[in-house]
């Protein structure tokens, strides 16, 4: 069937009412948060470690568009006990957002969206819709404090287990802090090695296949191994880094290789979560046909 074909066949289960308060409500919420979206889309475009939040939105729509023969079969109604948590939601939004309180502004964005789900929907849709609604949450960076106290001390792991892998290889180096000092050239672990940007793009493409996976196993095994899975390819990337600072100088420790080898070892860390994704839906598969 054609997405065409496929559209036309939803428009009578939802009715024209139905499709027009929908509209409606979109339009609502695009005005309502569109000074925060525009903040968001600043923030995605020059800082590495949130540049995921550009494919949020689309897998969202992409999550929805997925159960809607599901949704189409749900009988809504409007949930009146939803209104006044709602009222408040969006009292909160306003409020941080004038303040420049980021971290209340984005739980009260997702809170209100929730919150006018359940009200015009009723808790069967909500329900249904809950993963999408909390994915959400991958729109916004961490807060700053929380960020720095994740940071600093992955920075400190990331750098210790690194010299200790490093030296065991025969390499003279000397660890100071975040710092990596050969006798040639030093190494600075910044932010992006710390783990914290992969973490994040991790946990987000974890909790899809997790939410694809059957099995509460596979699924906590899914999401959780999104932070050892981190730690290991940024653990590879300074290693590496560091064996070639030492063996060609301090050149390839920025700039084009440093880029690139970001970019190849999260994409190893993808083909990981991938093949764990497999690995428990081949599983699952066999079980139902036994």
């Amino acid at each position: 069937m054609t997405l065409k074909a496929e559209i036309a066949d939803l428009r009578p289960k939802f009715g024209d009412p139905c499709l027009l308060k929908t509209s409606l409500i979109l339009i609502l919420l695009f005005v309502l948060f569109a000074p925060v979206l525009s903040d968001l889309v600043v923030t995605w475009s020059n800082d590495g470690d949130y540049s995921h939040g550009f494919f949020v939105l689309p897998a969202v729509f992409y999550l929805v568009w997925g159960k809607r023969h599901d949704l189409a079969a749900i009988q809504t109604r409007t949930f009146w006990p939803a209104f006044p948590p709602l009222v408040i939601s969006t009292a909160l939004y306003v409020v941080s957002y004038t303040v420049r309180f980021h971290s209340l502004t984005s739980f009260a964005i997702v809170s209100t969206i929730f919150f006018l789900l359940l009200f015009l929907t009723g808790w069967r849709m909500s329900k249904a819709l809950i993963f999408p609604t909390l994915f959400l949450f991958f729109l916004f960076p961490l807060p700053n404090g929380f960020y720095v106290l994740i940071t600093n001390p992955l920075k400190l792991f990331i750098t210790a287990v690194s010299a200790n892998a490093i030296s065991a290889l025969g390499i003279p180096v000397y660890r100071e802090g975040n710092l990596l000092f050969f006798p040639n050239t030093q190494l600075e672990v910044a932010e992006a090695c710390s783990g914290i940007r992969s973490l994040i793009s991790y946990l987000m493409l974890g909790s899809l296949f997790a939410y694809f996976s059957s099995g509460w196993m596979a699924r906590v095994i899914l999401f959780g191994s999104a932070l050892p899975l981190s730690l290991f390819v940024n653990f590879l990337r300074v290693v590496i880094t560091g064996i070639l600072a030492f063996s060609f100088g301090p050149q390839v420790s920025r700039g084009f290789f440093h880029e690139f080898s970001g970019m190849v070892l999260f994409l190893i860390g993808l083909g990981v979560l991938l093949l764990e994704y497999l690995f428990f839906s081949n599983r699952s598969s066999r079980t139902k046909t036994t």
